[in-house]
């Protein structure tokens, strides 16, 4: 598991910097956002947020329009920040979304993974297999639809591919909470499926175990 291990201990690296005041409020409710623990019409009142991370108004305020410009909170005149909602009819936008931006991601990166990025992918697909623990797996399946772009050098595609799975992670504990989640079987096989495929340069099969991999998925939470 050593290229894992590295790509963890090289994401902590470029996180080490110490953040601005306003870096640091933004990271802070941002995580609340995404994580439920805020939730959908909740105020998000200036002063006690500056009281609890121990700054002024400034900071708080250019948190809150840097997370208004990404759709997480809304400002309205006279009335303050809030969280906006997310319905449930979303998912199929989502999946939607993540099924085309990875597709095109492996039409585009096919051809430039390395002997040591399909072996990443790999070890991260036996780690998910691995694992009971249904946090770390969705952490992990997070990082490997994300690391195809990344690995390929597609910026562009990783940024958007990495928005639409944290709405999709927002969304999952704000409205399917209560759902059974994917089938864990199913799906650690179809990882280890897109792995074999990139590696022979199979890209017809890379796209077909993506689009089954992704619509199995939404008809399971809509099910």
């Amino acid at each position: 598991m050593i290229f894992v291990k590295l790509w963890y201990i090289k994401s902590m690296e470029e996180n080490t910097g110490t953040p601005t005041k306003q870096q640091a409020v933004y990271r802070s409710l941002r995580k609340d956002i995404l994580t439920a623990e805020l939730k959908p019409a909740e105020r998000l009142v200036i002063d006690r947020i500056a009281e609890a991370h121990q700054v002024s108004a400034i900071p708080v305020r250019e948190a809150l329009s840097q997370l208004e410009r990404e759709g997480l909170v809304e400002i309205r005149p006279h009335a303050g920040a809030m969280v906006t909602d997310i319905p449930a009819s979303a998912i199929q936008e989502i999946f939607a979304l993540l099924e085309a931006m990875e597709m095109v991601s492996c039409r585009l990166g096919i051809e430039k993974l390395t002997v040591k990025d399909l072996q990443f992918l790999k070890e991260l697909a036996d780690r998910m297999e691995e694992t009971n623990d249904a946090e770390t797996w969705l952490n992990l399946n997070r990082l490997f639809h994300e690391s195809v772009p990344r690995l390929a050098g597609l910026p562009r595609l990783e940024e958007q591919i990495v928005k639409a799975g944290e709405s999709w992670e927002r969304l999952r504990r704000l409205r399917f909470s209560d759902r059974k989640g994917e089938d864990k079987a199913r799906a650690d096989r179809q990882h280890h499926e897109l792995v074999q495929a990139l590696e022979n340069r199979d890209e017809d099969a890379a796209l077909k175990v993506i689009q089954d991999h992704n619509r199995e998925a939404l008809n399971i939470y809509m099910a």
